[in-house]
């Protein structure tokens, strides 16, 4: 396998990552009904002394959004104008997928304040990364950048799948503030993750020519199989044969992750928080770094080449190739967690009837992104919920979301989507997701019909309700 070979199977490989697997979770932030809540707001403490998410189906979570385009922008017709695509980019755009699954998750009220919980996750997730004035390099030719030249980074790939244990505890403070804490032990199992280097591009003012200095730098952990040649250039890449066993069972690659969250009743507005991943991986087996000193230099096309256009593609495929060689050595290597922060309000509208808006923000490699939710959630008998969500997020405003929880005192079923008209309307979405599961109750059949709430929380906030008033009957 050539070096550009090399080059586009990794470029392939997680733009299917990326595609495939579909991590916002907007409209489960205020659901704090459903135990999962919890995930993205670790002070979220449950309505029953004991859940247990149901084994092997307790959450499945997929997620895919686009920052810049929807699958309309570039293939929704004939022809795509390359040049108008990327004018609506912004500075970065990015192309992003999440899938988690959790088999196994519990939590248990230990008192009337301090609430435990745990859930084992396994967790991959990509992003593919570039940025606007690279892409309009090839939109609109290189005279833009004669004189000035191009400075920017270069694009990216970053894909990882990891083992995530989570250990949560939450407490009710004196003045009935919940503060929760998660601490989580992280094993990467495979991964890929490209360096942000800077790119120089200059532009020969009388030929037109493009020099460019890159240093570009790929690191893996996975079993390879590298040939290189005399020079140490790499030759080929070959992946080493899939083993189930050592492959789900390697705990040799650790990492540590924490989340913080608070939820604070108040009358009418309780508010919210959270700050969630932050944390890294040290990836110390199978590991692999490609590396290239990064200089091309590519001669523009002149009238000879244009009487024949295929020898001068393979010639420039060539140039590339020769140009543009990778080194390899075993590295260990650090990567971090995207942090994400979330915070919001509601307000009591009535005593099944609230109003919520809150900001969501997600560091992405290079720069944040930012989305807004307004939500509308109306809390039935027997601790069922339903809630409508807008949102604007990933320079979308096309994103109506739903949640709901259906069961009773010792089962239940939820589901929610930030966005269900991707469901209608796939092509023009930027946005598509979807979490469902089950859990299982326990110790909550003592309670015929939930008690009053104390005064002072206008008789909708259940947060400084003691064990006892949440089980209790009403006579």
């Amino acid at each position: 396998m050539t070096t550009k070979r090399l080059s586009i199977l990794f470029l392939f490989i997680f733009f299917l990552a990326g595609s495939a697997y579909t991590q916002q979770s907007n409209s489960l932030f205020f659901m704090h009904r459903i135990p999962q809540s919890n995930f993205i707001n670790p002070a979220v403490q449950i309505d029953c002394p004991v859940y247990v998410g149901l084994p092997l189906l307790s959450s499945l979570h997929l997620n895919f959004n686009s920052t810049g385009f929807s699958y309309n922008n570039i293939a929704g017709g004939a022809s795509v104008n390359f040049s108008s695509l990327v004018s609506q980019m912004h500075s970065w755009d990015y192309l992003s997928g999440e899938f988690h699954y959790t088999p196994v998750s519990f939590g248990f009220m230990y008192d009337n304040e301090r609430y435990f919980s745990f859930s084992l996750t396994e967790r991959v997730e990509s992003k593919m990364f570039v940025s606007k004035n690279l892409m309009s390099l090839f939109a609109d030719g290189n005279t833009q950048y004669v004189g000035g030249g191009l400075s920017t980074a270069n694009p990216g790939l970053n894909g990882f799948y990891y083992r995530e244990f989570s250990f949560g505890y939450s407490q009710q403070l004196q003045n009935e503030m919940l503060v929760g804490l998660h601490a989580k032990v992280l094993f990467g199992l495979a991964g890929v993750f490209t360096r942000r280097n800077p790119v120089n591009i200059e532009v020969d003012a009388l030929t037109y020519n493009i020099d460019a200095s890159w240093n570009p730098q790929i690191d893996a952990a996975y079993p390879l199989s590298v040939t290189t040649d005399a020079a140490g250039n790499v030759t080929g890449v070959i992946a080493g044969q899939f083993s189930p066993l050592p492959f789900f069972l390697n705990f040799n690659n650790p990492g540590l992750a924490f989340d913080l969250g608070f939820v604070k009743p108040g009358d009418p507005i309780t508010w919210s928080g959270s700050v969630l991943d932050l944390g890294f991986i040290w990836w110390l087996k199978n590991t692999n770094r490609f590396e290239n000193d990064g200089h091309f230099v590519y001669r523009g096309a002149t009238p000879a080449d244009l009487a024949n256009p295929d020898d001068y593609v393979a010639m420039l495929a060539d140039s590339i190739n020769n140009q543009i060689q990778f080194t390899h050595a075993p590295s260990s290597f650090v990567t971090f967690l995207n942090p994400k922060a979330y915070f919001g309000a509601t307000y009591n509208l009535s005593q099944n009837l609230l109003a919520g808006a809150h900001l969501r923000a997600e560091w992405y490699p290079g720069r944040p992104v930012v989305g807004l939710t307004l939500s509308a959630i109306a809390l039935a008998n027997k601790g069922n919920s339903l809630a409508l969500t807008y949102s604007v997020m990933n320079g979308s405003f096309r994103n109506v979301g739903a949640a709901f929880n259906l069961g009773g005192k010792r089962f239940q079923f939820y589901m929610l989507s930030d966005n269900i008209l991707a469901a209608f309307y796939p092509e023009k979405a930027r946005n598509a997701n979807l979490r469902f599961g089950f859990n299982l109750f326990f110790g909550c059949t003592n309670k015929s019909r939930k008690p009053n709430a104390p005064p002072s929380m206008s008789g909708n906030c259940y947060w400084t309700w003691s064990l006892e008033q949440k089980r209790r009957k009403i006579k």
